[in-house]
């Protein structure tokens, strides 16, 4: 009588369905590991993925639960925690962040660009559109001299000799070893005959 009933519990117990598990990622062609805590993490295989979730469970997975890592180059990791089970479908998506280490590069690269743009704008001596582009960059990049250089530079050759002192000396106040900004800083103190500020 009992092998019976283990019979009919094996056979009727939803354990016995099993289950699908569907990973995708974005970007695709993330490494997937399966972490238990009983182990080092196992390559599962990339995204997209699909297997049987009961397979899985059998050959990986000896806790009541265990972590699904995505890792791709260049992105941060993504985790998560499943329970133990293989009577369900699972399907997961995940949206990989970039790296700050890679967010830094981009806008670094950015920054560049806009600033390359802006020496072009200024050797076409379309010099108010240069400052106004400075200006949206300073508002952005406070602690860069370059950004307050440029603008002096733009001021100066558009005989805003004024101006330029202005933003040199802010230059020079963001970054005392900017030497060009001091020489010109020192420059425009002579010529204008003011005092000099922070020699």
């Amino acid at each position: 009588m009992p092998r019976l009933l283990y019979l009919f519990i094996l056979l009727f117990s939803p354990l016995v369905l099993a289950g699908k598990i569907t990973i995708k990622s974005q970007p695709d062609a993330a490494d997937i590991f399966i972490i238990d805590g009983t182990s080092k993490p196992v390559p599962l295989g990339k995204t997209p993925f699909e297997s049987d979730l009961e397979d899985i469970i059998r050959n990986y997975v000896k806790s009541s639960s265990f972590v699904l890592e995505l890792k791709k180059d260049g992105h941060d990791p993504y985790r998560v925690l499943v329970a133990k089970t293989a009577n369900v479908d699972m399907a997961l998506t995940a949206t990989l962040e970039l790296s700050q280490a890679i967010t830094n590069i981009k806008e670094h690269d950015s920054l560049m660009n806009e600033l390359f743009d802006v020496q072009k704008l200024i050797r076409a001596r379309n010099f108010v559109d240069a400052i106004n582009k400075l200006e949206d960059l300073e508002k952005k990049n406070p602690r860069l001299s370059i950004i307050p250089e440029l603008r002096a530079t733009a001021m100066y050759l558009n005989k805003d000799v004024e101006g330029a002192l202005s933003y040199y000396r802010k230059a020079f106040s963001v970054n005392p070893d900017n030497a060009d900004a001091y020489r010109m800083k020192i420059y425009l103190e002579k010529k204008l005959g003011v005092d000099s500020e922070m020699k």
